[in-house]
């Protein structure tokens, strides 16, 4: 055979290898969030309520879910929201604070108790995130360190201490409640569609 009638052939087979590996390797990957995506989580363990409009967080498992902010009933764009089971035993939504230094570490502090809560150094007493209101969310970006961290109550009881080690880009928050306080190193799920 001609070695020219080869040459398309040879031609044909590498585009189409190459496009049935761009395919696998696209398999591999979630959808990007959408453009004006906000970004949905359930704290609560069970299937999510309807949070902002949206009635299929599913299972989040505490993580983050993006979703349009056109599918919400008034959700802005690009902001954080975390939704849970508050002290009195109601459903509320906190919009967290921006993440807008990814050199940084974000800490967040969300008070789910039923007093106002602080985080602070554990070793110098000193606040990281001040006085955070009931139902409410503080958030406050450091540089990467190892440290011990305190959840205070506005009596000074500790609701919970954390050893980190902080690294950058990393965003971490701190959900205190009236039994104690807990850890969630905040990552990302599905999408959730129309």
């Amino acid at each position: 055979m001609n070695r020219f009638k080869l040459a398309p052939l040879s031609v044909l087979a590498l585009l189409f290898g190459a496009n049935a590996a761009w395919t696998a390797d696209n398999t591999l990957y979630d959808a990007p969030p959408p453009d004006d995506a906000v970004f949905i989580r359930w704290l609560d363990g069970g299937t999510a309520p309807a949070v902002l409009g949206v009635s299929s967080l599913g299972e989040t498992d505490d993580a983050f879910r993006p979703v349009s902010a056109a599918l919400t009933s008034g959700a802005l764009e690009g902001a954080f929201y975390s939704a849970a089971i508050d002290a009195t035993g109601h459903v509320v939504i906190i919009q967290e604070p921006a993440r807008d230094n990814k050199a940084q570490v974000l800490l967040t502090l969300l008070n789910l108790s039923n007093q106002p809560v602080r985080l602070s150094l554990a070793e110098h007493d000193v606040d990281v995130i001040g006085s955070t209101a009931i139902n409410t969310a503080e958030g406050r970006s450091v540089n990467p360190v190892a440290a011990r961290l305190l959840v205070l109550s506005a009596e000074n009881s500790v609701l919970g201490t954390f050893d980190v080690q902080l690294r950058r880009g990393q965003n971490l928050t701190f959900v205190a409640r009236p039994e104690g306080a807990h850890l969630i190193e905040n990552r990302f799920g599905t999408n959730i569609e129309g």
